[in-house]
């Protein structure tokens, strides 16, 4: 089941621009703007996940049991490089605090919706057409985040 979503989502990501960091069971971590500062990463990334969802119900169509998808979308600088020890398990990483909020947005989303962050929604502007949340609290924040379900995203 995950390679038949996987089959399609993967290259979709690639297609948006992202690129697919890890699968992590039934979840990726896309990352957009990896070549510098791009200031088109945010509409990217929104439009990606907004295309995520609706191949994800193409290929779940005929199969109710199959899960849905959370999407969260956060946009800010990160920390990416080598993580692990000398020796034994290393990998690519990508951590800080804009991960961390993404993937609380994600765990927040409703299934089969896209949540973004404040600096998405700001960076996407006047073309997001979104269903702003109150503010919530979430582990990691003192403060309590704005959030918003992206609809739809005009050109």
């Amino acid at each position: 089941m995950l390679n038949t979503y996987f089959e399609r989502l993967v290259p979709l990501m690639q297609e948006e621009g992202g690129e697919v960091h890890q699968i992590v069971g039934d979840e990726l971590m896309v990352v957009f703007g990896t070549g510098g500062e791009d200031p088109e990463h945010a509409t990217q990334a929104a439009r990606a996940g907004l295309h995520l969802q609706s191949a994800a119900r193409d290929v779940a169509r005929d199969h109710d049991d199959w899960p849905r998808f959370r999407v969260g979308v956060n946009s800010g600088e990160v920390h990416a490089g080598v993580v692990g020890g000398a020796t034994g398990h290393r990998k690519h990483g990508i951590v800080g605090d804009v991960v961390n909020l993404a993937a609380r947005l994600q765990a927040a989303a409703p299934v089969g919706g896209v949540l973004i962050g404040e600096s998405t929604f700001r960076q996407l502007g006047g073309r997001a057409v979104v269903e702003a949340l109150a503010p919530r609290r979430v582990k990691g924040k003192e403060q309590a985040i704005a959030a918003y379900v992206l609809h739809d995203l005009h050109e």
